[in-house]
């Protein structure tokens, strides 16, 4: 066996390190064996791809060695099954090449010399050894004349074996005894590591599909298409901090019975725009619960407090932990063009106007939806006129912070709206575009939602 030692090396190639003291190591067959041993494990996606870069230097560098691994992890005290047997013509005589991921082809036995030799987890250090016949390996053994045994642990239990063997009667010593069970325990360590990241890979990609799921039918709650609705015009921008958010919008006739094909001119609508509490999968499903409730109303509301008080009593009672959901609904009656809302702690509506400020729609208030089943809520009409434009918006809006930790806050929103038309097109794209300027990069931490209503003649 070809061991290399300082004596062995040449000064270092680059003068500055030979200066030094620095010897040529690139050259050393053994550093580059076991750099390219690393290398392969480090990119192992498999646990038999750690075991078989092992194997292949320690053979190399070892030369004439047998080996067996076995585990006892998940069996009962004596059992074990044995993992890997290679004896000196370097071929692998167990039951498969993966034991990982074929471990019911593994027979398990108790047990003969290796029973023997596990039965307490302490490293063992064998000269002279002689066995010709064992009940469990057959004549395996008998060309072997002196072995190690290390206990690689997994949380302080012994659950896997290396066995190594060699021809001479004192083929190890004590210190090959020590590099044995660093050795092993630290293969250990990195098959389990594989093992582990493995299984994390697959849940991950089961939790990504279920993430999609969610976010289907998630996406499936909004509208299909904007509804026409006499007297106005509406544009609307969802953008989800995930794939599957807590925001939602929503329109829906208040004649009944009403039709996807015929849609009375002079009926009412319900419009909603909600927020739950955080973002991702756990909001889109209290989004869903939401949806479900308003839906399953009993009659036609008058107006939108009793919705919202109606709404508000069932998520209570499906004790949705510590998420709330935050609401505005509003009745739109074409005939008159009244406007009656009711919000449940959302930020307040805005109103622009072609010759008047911007103004706060923030009557109307009331706690969250899901917070306490009694709460109040409260209804607030006005009267629009043509060309006045009603924007509807959640907090990721007004929150969304740039790098220096700012708020776009409502003078964000108001600043974006000054030389905007009103169209509804216009109102949307004219404050998305102030948001993103505004963040600069930054990513959103919540779902942002807006919705333009603008008033025709």
């Amino acid at each position: 066996m070809n061991i290399d030692t300082a004596a062995d090396l040449q000064p270092h190639a680059d003068q500055t390190f030979a200066e030094l003291g620095f010897l040529d190591v690139d050259h050393s067959e053994q550093i580059n064996l076991f750099m390219e041993m690393v290398i392969k494990v480090s990119k192992a996606e498999q646990p038999s791809e750690v075991m078989k870069a092992f194997s292949h230097a320690m053979w190399k560098t070892m030369g004439d060695v047998g080996l067996i691994t076995l585990t006892c992890k998940g069996l009962k005290p004596g059992q074990y099954k044995i993992t890997r047997r290679i004896g000196l013509d370097g071929v692998n005589q167990a039951e498969t090449d993966d034991p990982w991921g074929k471990r019911e082809e593994l027979p398990t036995v108790t047990g003969g010399f290796l029973g023997k030799l596990i039965s307490t987890p302490t490293p063992k250090l064998c000269h002279h050894m002689n066995v010709p016949d064992d009940p469990i390996l057959g004549d395996f053994l008998s060309p072997f004349g002196s072995l190690t045994a290390v206990p690689a642990f997994i949380d302080g239990v012994a659950m896997n074996w290396a066995i190594m063997f060699r021809k001479e009667p004192e083929g190890f010593s004590i210190e090959d005894l020590r590099e044995s069970i660093l050795r092993a325990n630290l293969i250990g360590a990195m098959v389990n590591n594989v093992i582990v990241h493995k299984e994390l890979r697959r849940l991950n990609e089961q939790m990504e599909r279920e993430v999609e799921r969610i976010a289907n039918i998630q996406r499936a709650l909004l509208p299909k298409h904007l509804p026409e609705i006499s007297k106005l015009e509406i544009a609307a921008s969802y953008n989800t901090y995930d794939r599957a958010g807590g925001d939602v919008y929503d329109f829906v006739c208040l004649k009944d019975p009403p039709t996807e094909r015929t849609v009375d001119p002079n009926a009412r609508w319900a419009i909603l725009v909600a927020d739950v509490s955080g973002h991702g999968p756990s909001a889109a499903v209290v989004m869903a619960m939401l949806n479900a409730i308003l839906y399953a109303y009993p009659h036609m509301p008058e107006g939108p407090a009793e919705l919202l008080t109606f709404a508000n009593r069932h998520l209570c009672a499906k004790r949705i932990d510590e998420n709330f959901v935050t609401a505005f609904m509003a009745f739109f009656d074409p005939n008159d063009l009244t406007l009656t809302y009711s919000r449940a702690g959302h930020p307040p509506a805005l109103l622009k106007s072609p010759d008047a400020p911007l103004r706060q729609l923030d009557e109307g208030g009331g706690l969250p939806l899901g917070v306490v089943d009694d709460a109040d809520y409260e209804e607030h009409t006005i009267t629009l006129k043509p060309l006045q434009t009603l924007v509807l918006y959640t907090d990721g809006i007004a929150e969304s912070l740039n790098p220096n930790d700012k708020m776009f806050g409502i003078p964000g929103i108001e600043k974006s709206l000054v030389d905007c038309s009103g169209e509804p097109d216009c109102v949307v794209g004219s404050i998305m575009q102030a948001l993103r300027d505004h963040e600069g990069g930054v990513r959103p931490s919540d779902d942002q939602t807006i919705v333009a209503m603008q008033v025709t003649y």
